[in-house]
């Protein structure tokens, strides 16, 4: 063999996992469907939307152009202030997401609905304890926290991706958390759901894959809120967060990375065992508490 039919023959060795990973890039964009989520002249349904992220985002549908927006929260004297963003265009509605009942009276009052924002979330227990799994009394509050954010979310999107797709297509978009990768051992409970959520999600946007409805995983690290750990800052405010998930929404990400969480992803990528160790670490030596008085289902 010629010298140089061997050089070739290195050269096209060398080329075959470049062209390989070039050749299942174009693969999966193709096979990617082309959808976007435009919040402006979107009917959104918002759960939790009395305070923080969820007020965040009404906030921020209302300012990028919404059609109307459904708010809605568990007890109706927070509605007052929350209508008053824009009495022409915001609808209160009463809505415990664990109680079947009020989620089909609310499927059924806002039939024009094209976007589902699943926000409601509780983050466990006021006595620290039973947020845990060894620790806990019982699991009575761990399956509370469960249907909370994972079963409940999921009825609301089935309920609504009905109505969506009648009305021509838009998004649901799950709020998770960047806790859905690994476990706070503060909240157990709380990293347990989400993690249960994010694949619930993964598995609405496999089956809504040939229909006009992008689904999201909204992962959001650290937002300022009365919810926020006590000791902690420098997240950024719910407005900001809102406007980067409508952002990526936008451009069509069903992995959305908010307030920071994407550089938490990496930090995993790189040591996930190191990473894990120093969660543990801190819960020994220096555990992340909410306030008691801000912990209800939003």
């Amino acid at each position: 063999m010629k010298r140089r039919d061997v050089l070739n023959g290195l050269a096209m060795a060398a080329a075959v996992p470049a062209m390989a990973k070039v050749a299942v890039a174009q693969e999966t964009e193709q096979l990617k469907p082309q959808k976007t989520a435009s919040v402006e002249g979107c009917v959104a349904l918002v759960t939790g939307s009395n305070r923080g992220v969820g007020l965040g985002f009404v906030n921020v549908l209302l300012e990028r152009g919404a059609k109307r927006v459904y708010a809605t929260a568990r007890n109706p004297k927070n509605f007052p202030a929350v209508v008053a963003l824009d009495p022409s265009r915001v609808v209160p509605l009463e809505l415990d997401v664990n109680n079947d009942a009020q989620r089909q009276a609310a499927a059924e009052q806002a039939r024009d609905v094209t976007w589902v924002i699943n926000n409601a979330a509780y983050p466990g227990s006021r006595i620290p304890e039973e947020r845990r799994i060894r620790s806990a009394s019982s699991l009575d509050d761990s399956k509370m926290v469960m249907e909370t954010n994972c079963w409940s979310p999921a009825e609301i999107a089935r309920l609504f991706i009905p109505t969506i797709i009648n009305n021509g297509g838009g998004a649901v978009a799950n709020v998770l958390s960047a806790a859905s990768w690994f476990c706070l051992p503060e909240y157990s409970s709380y990293s347990l759901s989400k993690a249960a959520a994010m694949m619930m999600t993964n598995g609405l946007r496999a089956e809504l894959d040939r229909d006009p409805i992008l689904v999201a995983s909204v992962f959001t690290g650290g937002v300022d809120t009365r919810a926020s750990p006590a000791g902690t800052s420098g997240g950024i405010s719910p407005n900001e967060h809102a406007h980067q998930v409508f952002d990526a929404m936008a451009r069509g990400d069903t992995d959305v990375y908010a307030a920071g969480s994407k550089g938490m992803r990496d930090m995993i990528n790189a040591d996930p065992e190191a990473f894990e160790r120093g969660r543990i670490k801190r819960f020994y030596e220096s555990p992340l508490t909410i306030p008691q008085s801000h912990i209800v289902i939003v």
